[in-house]
């Protein structure tokens, strides 16, 4: 078996080539051309393991990869830090680096989604993206009437309100800056609705969506994302490794009988992490039990902490829930339909 470290940029790719005995069979750049990657990759001594450094661009890489062999990896670029020397880092030494942790057996990856969750996410990607444009937008237009005097409250994203605004009466380049400010967050506004139409298309089709979407809080939006960012619940084997997974597990450090708490992780996935603790508030508020705890942590902590810890119990409830495949259950309606077939057993 032969094992191989890639070091993965834009245009260009270094490849380290060793075999069983670490011995270096081949080391060079190679362009990022499929053509030119697929005659490198046929050229390898077969059968070879392959890893590379999970970026922004990996994913038409793995794709060609899987042609050639059938174990490739995505390497984990945030836990490779610590195998790395760091007085000195060339593509060079990086994909050596990559190839000989892969050899020994200890390389640290992350999961490969597939196809199916590549295409919603790209839908989900490009809606978060749009709302982002929209946002900017509409802070800049509100700066600009209160830079002169002019009333900005209200809500900007609807056509009723931006219908409203008064600027007649600004000197006719004020009035130019305003009117392109408008037309371009009607026209964001337009795209947003489209794309939420088309992505509720795709979801109506989704068990597991359909099953999140039972939880109070969650939208076709959260509860997809939430889903295209797991992947797949059965990689998890408890619940504790999707808290982490989803940085919502605070950092322990330990030592005799000193023990302290920090921060959630920065080791995270930043966006499940994120709708997690934006749909959180709904949540709580739709279940009088759930309110009262948040309220009690938070009396007794901090608001913040009850955020999270609410946020985890939102995370397990979604964890049971793809793992049984099932919607949800509120407290009350499980009571009342639970309490009469227990009678009659």
């Amino acid at each position: 078996m032969n094992y191989v470290g890639v070091d993965l940029h834009k245009e260009q790719s270094w490849f380290h080539v060793t075999d069983e005995s670490g011995i270096k069979l081949d080391s060079k750049s190679i362009s990022n051309r499929p053509d030119e990657l697929k005659k490198y990759l046929s050229k390898i001594p077969k059968p070879f393991s392959l890893a590379v450094e999970a970026t922004y661009n990996c994913y038409f890489f793995m794709d060609i990869a899987k042609m050639y062999t059938e174990q490739a990896y995505l390497a984990n670029s945030y836990e490779l830090k610590a195998f790395a020397k760091r007085h000195k880092k060339t593509d060079k030494i990086d994909a050596k680096l990559i190839a000989d942790v892969l050899r020994k057996g200890y390389l640290p990856v992350v999961t490969m989604p597939d196809e199916a969750t590549r295409k919603i996410r790209a839908i989900l990607r490009y809606r978060m993206n749009l709302v982002a444009d929209r946002t900017r937008n509409i802070t800049s237009l509100k700066a600009f009437f209160d830079k002169n005097g002019e009333n900005s409250t209200g809500d900007f994203t609807t056509h009723k309100r931006l219908s409203e605004l008064t600027y007649r009466h600004l000197a006719i380049e004020y009035q130019e800056v305003i009117k392109g400010y408008i037309k371009r967050i009607d026209d964001l506004t337009s795209h947003i609705a489209e794309t939420e139409r088309f992505l509720k298309e795709r979801a109506d089709a989704d068990d597991d969506i359909m099953n999140l979407i039972s939880i109070p809080g969650l939208s076709y939006f959260s509860a997809a994302l939430i889903k295209s960012e797991i992947i797949d619940i059965n990689r998890f084997s408890c619940f504790g490794k999707l808290c982490a997974y989803a940085g919502l597990a605070p950092r322990v450090s330990q030592s005799a009988n000193k023990s302290i708490h920090g921060p959630l992780s920065s080791n995270r996935r930043k966006h499940l992490q994120w709708i997690l603790l934006e749909v959180v508030w709904h949540f709580i508020r739709k279940q009088p039990d759930k309110l009262e705890k948040y309220e009690a942590i938070k009396n007794r902590k901090c608001a913040n902490t009850a955020k999270v810890a609410m946020a985890r119990d939102m995370l397990k409830i979604v964890y049971h829930i793809l793992k049984e495949k099932r919607p949800f259950y509120m407290k009350e309606l499980y009571q009342s339909v639970a309490a009469p077939a227990l009678a009659g057993v």
